[in-house]
């Protein structure tokens, strides 16, 4: 797969997770700002960090 796919995965993937938790938050109106919140702290704790490694080694690998 070529990098462009796999970027319009992620970014599908993301803008899937976040309307997946917004409607479950919908359903139960008590906590709806909490599941987004903890969806986007669980994407910043553990996506993000891969993200930027993959564009590290890319660079590393480009400064060969």
């Amino acid at each position: 797969m070529s990098n462009k796919y796999l970027y319009y995965i992620g970014i599908a993937a993301f803008i899937i997770f976040i309307i997946f938790f917004s409607l479950k938050g919908i359903s139960t109106p008590d906590d709806s700002f909490d599941e987004v919140r903890l969806s986007v702290e669980w994407i910043t704790k553990f996506v993000l960090p891969w993200i930027f490694l993959y564009w590290f080694v890319k660079m590393v690998r480009k400064m060969k």
